[in-house]
């Protein structure tokens, strides 16, 4: 069996511990996999290189992806798509695997099987926004870089008292990310997208703490409206002076946590056995605890909502 692996969409943490895994269980069962250099765009010119585990072991430790990704949506041109089935059937490629986070599940996989391509979809990002898996490949090593930060600016909070700290972190048009640092951080509010906030109510809240507990924390989500003038907001209409920390995309590139490895290797021996029962489109996901094989895109799920309960109770409003 000869596959193709396309990243598609923004890298994670962990993508390179999967890809080894694949590489190592071809090369184990006598399989072939290939790599598209500059995801979709890059299988749509021809643009691939065979992947062995002598290449990818260097790397498997580290963030990023060795496999160059790509946001264009080229596949929107029936040319390309031509393009795309002349360098499949020149490369002799039996199953693709797709390697993205919600935009690049939802958009790649159905053209691929309108297409009459065999796909498997693996969910790759720290935003943790794809419908139908708890938890996707990243999330818990953006987490874990967050609250090595988080740690460091508490420590400083108890060394010079009475300030506010806020942390802004990535996440996209979602706030699955930012809620979930901020409920196990601690956090003292949270603003997300999904949720609507009163500005004097956020400075209120932000002030008292500070003074009850000596140091109060924000978390914000970079989707959320005004996410870039909440800071300034703060200080300028409401004299409340808050240490701005922004995460950026060193939350995104940092090397995976165990758990993210583990849950990489797990996905992969998934994916790979449903490519030798020879099923013809689906997508790997994390429910109820356990890595499965769903049978569907994820076009087909519910999409998720953050948990309302759990925002209420981090900003004190339950």
């Amino acid at each position: 069996m000869r596959t193709l692996l396309i990243v598609s969409g923004g890298d994670a943490p962990g993508i390179n511990a999967a890809l080894y895994r694949f590489a190592e269980l071809a090369q184990r069962h006598g399989d072939e996999i290939v790599g598209a250099v500059g995801g979709v765009a890059g299988a749509v010119d021809g643009h691939l290189i065979d992947l062995r585990p002598d290449m990818l072991a260097p790397v498997k430790a580290l963030g990023g992806s060795f496999l160059a990704s790509s946001r264009e949506p080229v596949l929107g041109n029936p040319l390309n798509r031509v393009r795309l089935i002349e360098t499949i059937s020149r490369q002799r490629i039996d199953r693709i695997i797709v390697f993205g986070g919600d935009g690049s599940l939802q958009h790649i996989p159905p053209i691929l099987q309108e297409m009459g391509l065999a796909c498997v979809g693996l969910p790759t990002t720290i935003d943790n926004d794809v419908p139908g898996t708890e938890e996707t490949i990243g999330f818990d090593s953006a987490c874990n870089t967050a609250h090595q930060v988080i740690d460091g600016l508490m420590a400083t909070a108890r060394a010079l008292p009475g300030r506010v700290f806020s942390v802004e972190t990535l996440g996209g048009h979602t706030g699955f990310l930012a809620l979930e640092i901020a409920y196990t951080c601690g956090a003292d509010a949270v603003i997300i997208p999904e949720f609507d906030y009163d500005a004097q109510w956020l400075a209120d809240r932000l002030k008292q703490v500070a003074h009850e507990r000596r140091a109060a924390l924000l978390i914000l989500s970079e989707g959320a409206a005004g996410s870039r003038t909440i800071v300034e907001d703060m200080q300028d209409k409401f004299d409340l002076r808050i240490r701005d920390t922004r995460l950026g995309h060193g939350q995104r590139g940092v090397s995976p946590t165990f758990r993210d490895r583990a849950l990489a290797v797990r996905m992969v021996d998934t994916a790979f056995a449903a490519l030798h029962d020879n099923i013809e489109v689906g997508t790997v996901v994390v429910q109820n605890g356990q890595v499965n094989l769903c049978e569907m895109l994820i076009t087909n799920f519910v999409p998720r909502k953050p948990d309302a309960q759990l925002y209420a109770a981090i900003n004190g409003l339950d």
